[in-house]
């Protein structure tokens, strides 16, 4: 079937809005013209003016994003305001999207809220997804994660994938629903099937561990695979992680290597102190003290405490690195600070011993007493030693350095991400 573009555009040009928005469409999408936004955005706009709705919401969003015309702001608020003042859902969602970010219009989340929730109500699959983030992170309201999961359930059941990860993160925590690690899988699977990445490396992780699905490390390994080959960092690490103990995989270290490689390269801590160990061990490569350190630097300044307790233990011994007391003791308190019960102890002998840092029993015994909490004995023999050298006053303020220092660490506890 032919078409007849002189004619269309002659219609058009004539007002005919249907044709108008048909042109826009074909030159949008190249079908039956060569794709041309601009001219798309000509005839959005012919038809804009005549009022359709449609017209309005999807200039408004050209202007957003600057495709076939010049990115503007104001001029996208002005469009979507007339298309959601006709409740299309698509001008809502996006005109929400404006006042959460502050584009074209003061930001105003309660403002955004209230124009997601207009949009949701239509149907919106997006706004939705956006209701349930903004419930669960408390942004323009007060977090309610019974909120959240209602909307992300609703976008979920339309498809929406980041909507069905995170439903899935809430069932898996049972965080404003009843803990259910099997419906947790179903959204992970749903999201996954559809090549969601984050959802794959979910997923994966269920069958790694057994939880909510029969424990399976071929299955494992495979939706990581998946992710991994997407590009996701996270994916690519635990990918390694599988080749190096042949889980789900034959043990293959040079081909952990790679995956270590790929996730180090998206600057991904954890995959550089695994390289470092790789290195240090000659496991799929030359073991190599220098490059080996290099690795868990790497890591270390990604705030990763298990590579800055490794990379100070370097600096004391001075392997790979020139040996450096007082570096090594910056390491291991930067590691401590972060709750790594090693880092904790190694600072209290140091300070014990004034070894990098000025001998001082205060200090020693405030990492003691946190590191002790581990139950080790022959930690608790070390903090018994330093406690018999300080007195009930000393031994007070050690008390309330201890309490800010595992105060800071906790707060910092992960929650499940979207």
């Amino acid at each position: 079937m032919s078409i007849d573009i002189a004619n269309m555009t002659k219609e058009a040009n004539a007002g005919d809005i249907d044709v108008q928005l048909q042109l826009a469409e074909m030159y949008e999408t190249g079908f039956g013209v060569p794709t041309d936004r601009g001219q798309a955005a000509y005839w959005y706009r012919k038809a804009a003016e005549q009022g359709s709705a449609k017209a309005q919401a999807t200039l408004g969003q050209m202007y957003i994003r600057g495709v076939g015309v010049p990115e503007d702001h104001n001029e996208a608020v002005i469009w979507l305001e007339k298309a959601s003042e006709q409740n299309d859902s698509v001008a809502q969602a996006n005109l929400a999207w404006c006042y959460q970010h502050g584009l074209g219009v003061e930001a105003d989340l309660e403002e955004a809220l209230s124009y997601y929730l207009k949009a949701a109500n239509h149907g919106h699959a997006g706004a939705r997804y956006n209701l349930g983030y903004m419930y669960a992170n408390g942004i323009g309201t007060q977090r309610n994660y019974i909120e959240a999961v209602s909307w992300y359930n609703r976008a979920a059941e339309q498809g929406h994938v980041k909507a069905q990860l995170n439903v899935g993160l809430l069932y898996a925590f049972g965080q404003g629903v009843e803990k259910s690690e099997e419906t947790a899988v179903m959204w992970y699977e749903k999201a996954a099937r559809q090549g969601y990445d984050k959802a794959q490396y979910n997923l994966a992780l269920m069958y790694a561990g057994g939880h909510g699905i029969t424990q399976d490390d071929v299955a494992a390994a495979e939706w990581q695979t998946k992710a991994a080959m997407q590009g996701y960092a996270r994916a690519e690490f635990n990918l390694g992680l599988l080749y190096s103990y042949g889980l789900g995989v034959e043990q293959d270290y040079q081909k952990a290597v790679e995956w270590f490689m790929r996730a180090s390269a998206q600057a991904y801590a954890k995959a550089d102190y695994q390289l470092g160990k790789m290195y240090q061990d000659g496991h799929g490569v030359i073991a190599n003290e220098i490059e080996s350190a290099k690795h868990y630097q790497l890591s270390a300044e990604g705030g990763y405490a298990k590579a800055q307790y490794r990379l100070g233990r370097l600096y004391l011994d001075g392997t790979g690195v020139q040996g450096d007391q007082k570096i090594a003791c910056q390491w291991f308190e930067k590691s401590a600070l972060q709750g790594f019960v090693k880092a904790q102890y190694i600072m209290g002998v140091c300070y014990g011993r004034g070894i990098g840092v000025t001998k001082d029993y205060v200090m020693a015994h405030a990492w003691l007493s946190l590191a002790s909490k581990s139950g080790d004995d022959f930690v608790k023999k070390v903090f018994d030693n330093v406690r018999n050298k300080v007195t009930a006053e000393e031994i007070a303020e050690a008390g309330k350095l201890a309490e800010k220092w595992q105060a800071a660490y906790q707060e910092n506890t992960i929650i499940p991400e979207s």
